[in-house]
C-alpha cells in the first residue's frame, strides 16, 4: 500500500529545474515515475533506460514534467486501497497543463523538426495516461494517435530518410541523438526514432481494439515512399520497420557517452534482437487489425488479402526462429535474473498471440488447428514461468496474449489462472479492469454457445480497452 506524506508536508512547494512549482506530493510522484513506473514499462536498468532519458527532457521542459507528475500521481493513487481526491485533482491539473502546452507546441512552424523530441515524449506519456486511465470509448487515446500521425505527415519528406544499413554508416554521417536546432537537421533524431517505435507499439495495440493504426499508416507511407531519393525507397514493409529499429539501436551508447557502463552496452546488444521481434509483432498486429476491418467491408477481398498477412506472419517467424526455439526450451528452473530471459518470456508470447488473433479472424468458426494449439501452449507456458519468477508485474507485459489465450483455451484451469492475473492487473489501470469484466462475461458466453465471440464487435457495443 502506498502512503501519503505527513499532513504538515502536504503544502510545501519546491521549484523544479524546469521552473515548475512542485509540492512534496509532486516530488513523490516524480520518484515513483523514475523507479516503479520505469521498471513497469522497461526491463532495462532504470538509470539508463528510455524512461530516464525522458526524465532528463522533463527537467528542462514543463510540458513533459507535467506529464511525469500526472502519471505518477495517477498510478500511485490507483494502487492505493483508498483513492485520494487530492491526488486525482493534482493528476488532472498537471495533465490539463500539459495538454495546454501541447496545443501551443504543435502550432505550424517553418522548422521541420522543431521540438519533435519533446512533443513525441509528451505524446507517448499522454497515450500511456489515456490507455490506463482514459474514457471507456478511448476517444482521447484515439485523438492523441491521430495527433501523432498528423504531426508526422506535416513534417519534411526527409524526416524518415534513414541511412543505409552499412557498418559505420551512422558514424560517418551526422546523426543527431537529440534534435539540434542550431543545425536545423530535417532527419528525425535517434531519440525520437526510439520514442516513435514505442508509440507504434501503442498504436498497434489500439488498432487491435479498433481505435488505432493511424501512426503505423503514416510511418509506413513515409518509409515506403521516398519522393526525393529512389535509392532510399523500400518496397518491403518488414525491412522498412527493421530499418527504423536499426537506426535507433545506438541511442543509449550515444546518449550517455563515456558514462555508459560496458555491462549496459553488452546487455543492449544481447537484447537487440528480441526487441526487434517486438517491433515486428506490432506491425503484424496492425496488419491483422486492417484485415479485420476489410473482412467487414469486403469479405472476398479480405480472403485474398489474408494470404499476404499470413505470409508476413510466417516471414517474421522465420526471421526470429532461433529466438522462439530458445524460448520454447526455457525451463521453470531458469529465473528472470538474465534480462534476455525475462524479455523472451514477455515478447515471444506476443508473436504467438498474433497467430491466435489471425486464426481467430480467418477461421472463426473452425476448430483449433495444430498451429493454434502450439501458440496457445507457448503463451501459457512462458506466462506461467514469468509469473513464477516475477509475480504479476512481469505478466502485465503479456496482458494481450493472456487475454486471447483465455478466450481460446478450453482448459478451465488455464482460464482460472488468467482471470486471477487480470484480477490483480486491475490495480494498474482501468483498461485492465475493463478487460477483466469482458472476460468474466465472454468466457461463460462462449462456453454456453459453444462458439467464439467476435471481440471487436463486442467492444463496439461495450467499453473499449487497449492491451499492450
Amino acid at each position: 500500500m502506498l502512503h501519503r506524506p505527513p499532513a504538515q508536508m502536504q503544502h510545501e512547494t519546491h521549484t523544479a529545474p524546469c521552473s515548475l512549482n512542485l509540492s512534496e506530493e509532486d516530488h513523490e510522484a516524480i520518484r515513483y515515475f523514475r523507479t516503479e513506473f520505469a521498471r513497469l514499462h522497461h526491463t532495462k536498468n532504470p538509470e539508463y533506460s528510455l524512461i530516464s532519458l525522458m526524465f532528463k527532457i522533463a527537467q528542462g521542459e514543463p510540458m513533459v514534467m507535467h506529464m511525469v507528475v500526472a502519471i505518477g500521481h495517477q498510478e500511485m493513487d490507483y494502487r492505493r486501497h483508498q483513492r485520494s481526491a487530492s491526488a486525482q485533482q493534482a493528476s488532472s491539473h498537471h495533465y490539463g497543463q500539459a495538454l495546454r502546452l501541447m496545443a501551443e507546441s504543435i502550432v505550424p512552424s517553418s522548422d521541420a523538426t522543431k521540438d519533435l523530441d519533446i512533443i513525441l515524449t509528451a505524446l507517448w506519456l499522454m497515450l500511456i495516461y489515456e490507455q490506463q486511465f482514459g474514457d471507456e470509448q478511448c476517444r482521447a487515446y484515439l485523438s492523441h494517435l491521430q495527433g501523432v500521425a498528423s504531426l508526422l505527415q506535416s513534417q519534411s519528406g526527409e524526416l524518415l530518410q534513414l541511412p543505409p544499413l552499412k557498418l559505420g554508416a551512422l558514424e560517418k554521417a551526422y546523426v543527431p541523438v537529440r534534435v539540434d536546432e542550431s543545425r536545423r537537421e530535417s532527419k528525425i533524431s535517434i531519440y525520437s526514432a526510439r520514442v516513435l517505435i514505442w508509440i507504434v507499439l501503442l498504436d498497434s495495440a489500439a488498432a487491435t481494439s479498433g481505435v488505432g493504426g493511424h501512426v503505423n499508416e503514416a510511418i509506413l507511407n513515409m518509409l515506403l515512399s521516398n519522393p526525393t531519393d529512389s535509392r532510399m525507397r523500400s518496397k518491403d514493409p518488414i525491412k522498412a520497420v527493421g530499418r527504423l529499429h536499426h537506426y535507433s539501436n545506438s541511442l543509449y551508447r550515444l546518449a550517455w557517452g563515456d558514462a555508459y557502463p560496458q555491462a549496459e552496452l553488452v546487455d543492449d546488444v544481447e537484447n537487440r534482437n528480441i526487441y526487434a521481434l517486438l517491433g515486428h509483432c506490432a506491425y503484424l498486429r496492425f496488419l491483422t487489425a486492417q484485415l479485420a476491418t476489410l473482412y467487414r467491408d469486403d469479405p472476398v477481398l479480405a480472403t485474398e488479402q489474408a494470404h499476404e498477412v499470413e505470409y508476413s506472419i510466417d516471414e517474421v517467424g522465420d526471421l526470429f526462429r532461433e529466438l522462439m526455439e530458445v524460448a520454447h526450451e526455457l525451463s521453470l528452473e531458469t529465473d528472470n535474473s538474465h534480462r534476455l530471459v525475462a524479455n523472451m518470456r514477455a515478447i515471444v508470447p506476443m508473436y504467438h498471440a498474433v497467430v491466435l488473433d489471425f486464426k481467430r479472424l480467418t477461421a472463426f468458426d473452425g476448430p483449433m488447428d495444430e498451429r493454434q494449439r502450439y501458440a496457445l501452449q507457448e503463451i501459457m507456458n512462458l506466462c506461467f514461468q514469468g509469473h513464477i519468477h516475477g509475480g504479476d508485474q512481469p505478466n502485465l507485459r503479456v496482458a494481450w496474449p493472456l487475454f486471447l489465450a483465455a478466450l481460446e483455451t478450453q482448459d478451465m484451469l488455464h482460464q482460472k489462472f488468467i482471470l486471477g492475473r487480470f484480477e490483480t492487473f486491475r490495480l494498474y489501470g482501468k483498461n485492465y479492469e475493463r478487460a477483466y469484466q469482458f472476460l468474466l462475461t465472454a468466457i461463460p458466453l462462449q462456453r454456453r454457445n459453444n462458439k467464439r465471440i467476435d471481440i471487436r464487435s463486442q467492444m463496439e457495443h461495450n467499453e473499449v480497452f487497449v492491451l499492450g
